[in-house]
C-alpha cells in the first residue's frame, strides 16, 4: 500500500512531456487511488486508471494491459504501467501506452527518470531547509552582536578615556554585524530573483 507522498505536478508534467517527446507514446503519471495526475492526453487528467489503482493499492507492482484486458477495466488503454518507489515507499506509478511488450522498456526508463527527478527535488528541498536554518542562526548571531556592541558602547562611554580601546572593538563588532545583515539580505534577494542586485 502506498503512503501519502506530495508529488509536484510540475515534476510529473515535465517527465510526461519528456517521455512523450522521446517516444511519441501516451504517458501518464498516477498517484493515490490510481488518479491520473499528469498525462500527455490532458483529457485523462483527474480520471481513475484501474491498473494504476491496483498498483497503488499494493495488489501488483506492474501490469501489462493488452487490448482484451483494457476492455475489461475502467479508464485504461493498452500499455504497460509500473510502480515508482522512493526510499522503499510506493509513491506513484507511470504508464506508457501501446503494445505492452514494446513499451515495457520505455516504462522502466520513465519510472527511473521520475524516481530520479523526485529524489533530486527532495534533496533540493532538504538543502533549502538546511540553508534556511543556517541563515536564521547567522541572523541570530548578528543580532546578538548588535546587542553586545550596544552594551559595550554604553560601558565604553562610562569608562571615558580608559574605554577608548574597548570603543574600537565595539565599533568593529557593530560593523561586522551590519555586514552579516547585508550578506543575508543579498542571499534573500538571490532566492527571490535568482540573482543578486
Amino acid at each position: 500500500m502506498s503512503e501519502s507522498y506530495d508529488l509536484s505536478m510540475d515534476t510529473c508534467m515535465r517527465i510526461v512531456s519528456m517521455v512523450h517527446e522521446a517516444s511519441s507514446r501516451t504517458v501518464n503519471v498516477m498517484g493515490g487511488g490510481g488518479k491520473i495526475l499528469a498525462s500527455s492526453d490532458p483529457v485523462r487528467i483527474g480520471t481513475i486508471h484501474d491498473g494504476a489503482k491496483r498498483i497503488m493499492s499494493g495488489d501488483v507492482n506492474e501490469i501489462a494491459i493488452d487490448q482484451e484486458l483494457a476492455q475489461s477495466m475502467q479508464g485504461v488503454k493498452p500499455g504497460y504501467t509500473g510502480a515508482v518507489h522512493l526510499d522503499g515507499r510506493l509513491v506513484a506509478c507511470i504508464g506508457i501506452g501501446g503494445e505492452p511488450s514494446e513499451v515495457k522498456p520505455l516504462q522502466k526508463m520513465a519510472a527511473l527518470a521520475l524516481r530520479q527527478e523526485l529524489e533530486r527535488e527532495r534533496l533540493a528541498l532538504r538543502e533549502r531547509d538546511l540553508l534556511g536554518g543556517v541563515r536564521r542562526d547567522i541572523g541570530d548571531i548578528a543580532e546578538r552582536m548588535q546587542v553586545l556592541s550596544l552594551n559595550g558602547a554604553v560601558l565604553a562611554a562610562r569608562l571615558g578615556e580608559k574605554g577608548h580601546g574597548f570603543k574600537i572593538v565595539v565599533a568593529e563588532m557593530r560593523n561586522l554585524a551590519a555586514q552579516i545583515g547585508e550578506k543575508l539580505a543579498d542571499l534573500e534577494r538571490r532566492d527571490k530573483t535568482g540573482f543578486v542586485r
